[in-house]
């Protein structure tokens, strides 16, 4: 049994890549940890378990070779960052040449 600490904007998909190969791995991560929710948020300050053998040794040993950690999250705090409640969008609040851009393949002559 081996113990792990997610990293920063790692989701349980992307721990389950890495330590078990593919995100069909996700069914032994959720059991060996007793999670029931798959959207389930990680904190780097918990453990996860990892009991299961992976199911694709061969993507796994990739990122282990390559120290690579997929993490492909985003807190809710940099969500609500990045949404933008006091501009209204959409077609009728567009503005020519400024974020709506008519392209013509017409040449004028």
């Amino acid at each position: 049994m081996a113990t792990i600490k997610p990293q920063e904007n790692q989701t349980i998909f992307d721990i389950a890549l890495q330590e078990y190969g593919g995100v069909e791995g996700i069914f032994s991560l959720l059991d060996d940890n007793g999670f029931y929710q798959v959207d389930r948020e990680l904190s780097v300050y918990e453990d996860l378990r990892i009991n299961s053998s992976p199911t694709r040794r061969d993507i796994k040993a990739f990122y282990v070779s390559r120290n690579i950690l997929p993490a492909n999250g985003i807190s809710k705090e940099d969500l609500t960052l990045l949404d933008v409640q006091d501009r209204p969008d959409g077609i009728g609040y567009m503005t020519v040449e400024d974020d709506f851009i008519v392209h013509s393949s017409i040449d004028p002559k």
